[in-house]
């Protein structure tokens, strides 16, 4: 019996045997591959942000310098 559609949807619940190895494989994923403390992921985005930041600044302060004031 076929419980997916063209695109792998399932159209047959819970109970969709596809559907229960996908879930178990984000599961395993997530279980191995996740730091379970979001301290973590919070610090490294705005340890990006910062960077951003820099970087657009620099940008800035030299095409000031290059091009003066307009």
């Amino acid at each position: 019996m076929n419980c997916c559609d063209t695109q792998k949807n399932c159209d047959q619940g819970r109970d969709c045997i596809l559907r229960k190895q996908r879930i178990k494989e984000i599961d395993d994923a997530y279980i191995k591959g996740h730091d379970p403390d979001p301290y973590h992921e919070t610090l490294d985005a705005f340890k990006d942000l910062v960077a951003i930041i820099i970087f657009v600044s620099c940008v800035a302060l030299l095409s000031y310098v290059l091009w003066g004031k307009v």
